[in-house]
């Protein structure tokens, strides 16, 4: 059963009053799955959604950049489709970024070569992914 915006605001709130941080970690990662649900296809709906509705698995959003903050007009994270492959190959780097490193999927938004923006879905084992230091921060 699907729980309508009051209600979801209720359970966050009253989640957030225990840990701040626990609650930004599962609206983070229901965001992304409600963002598969929404634009994937068959097939990562498929392969990805029972695994993140059972926390499975754990996925993160990463739009902040160290140039362009989170304005994504101003992305500099490049996808560009190798014919040969048949896969993208992202160039670029993201900041602040909730779960990263602990994360088994990233959603990645990033500019493609007609200059629209694209969100693609990266596992964590994907080849070139690394992860900087971890920042120290107050809060989460």
């Amino acid at each position: 059963m699907a729980l309508n915006r009051t209600n979801s605001i209720i359970v966050v709130e009253a989640l957030a009053t225990g840990c701040v941080a626990t609650t930004a970690m599962l609206t983070i990662h229901n965001a992304c799955a409600s963002t598969i649900n929404l634009f994937g296809t068959d097939e990562q709906r498929a392969t990805y959604l029972p695994r993140l509705c059972n926390l499975d698995i754990k996925a993160s959003f990463c739009l902040t950049e160290p140039g362009s903050g989170s304005d994504a007009g101003s992305l500099q994270t490049r996808a560009d489709f190798d014919t040969s492959t048949g896969e993208y190959v992202i160039n670029g780097g993201k900041a602040f970024i909730s779960g990263a490193g602990m994360s088994d999927l990233y959603l990645v938004m990033c500019r493609e070569a007609s200059g629209g923006i694209s969100c693609l879905l990266v596992p964590l084992q994907s080849q070139g992914l690394s992860f900087g230091q971890v920042e120290k921060k107050m809060g989460w």
